[in-house]
């Protein structure tokens, strides 16, 4: 399995396994704390090859840099079938948040897990906005 694209975004959608991803970013610059993000999309593209056909689970946590959990884990199934190139099968999925609370600055940080085993991390810094 390899990660194509994984970032975090203003916006992002899956619209007939074409990935549309628009601002990505990893910084937010709050006037004050705690602060609220209104919305933002964790934007994925995986590649299984053919010998990975079959199930397997994804997770996203989440964490501060403490590793305290911010929200409830995001967790699913991904089913691949044999691809038909005979080469690789990709899939996309989006994870839409709204209205994140961050309760102080710092780095926080999203974490891919697939199949239990930890894959890539998102680092997200949050800083605070001068006036």
């Amino acid at each position: 399995m390899e990660i194509e694209i994984f970032t975090l975004a203003d916006f992002a959608q899956d619209n007939n396994s074409k990935l549309t991803v628009v601002g990505t970013f990893d910084s937010i610059y709050a006037q004050q704390f705690p602060a609220q993000h209104p919305a933002c999309s964790i934007a994925c593209r995986l590649r299984f090859a053919s010998k990975e056909a079959g199930d397997h689970s994804f997770r996203l946590r989440l964490i501060d840099a403490d590793g305290k959990e911010i929200i409830q884990p995001v967790e699913g199934n991904i089913n691949i079938g044999i691809p038909p190139n005979g080469q690789f099968a990709s899939v996309n999925f989006v994870i839409n948040f709204n209205q994140l609370r961050f309760e102080k600055t710092g780095r926080y940080s999203f974490e891919l897990y697939i199949d239990g085993d930890w894959k890539s991390g998102l680092p997200l810094f949050l800083h605070h906005a001068k006036k």
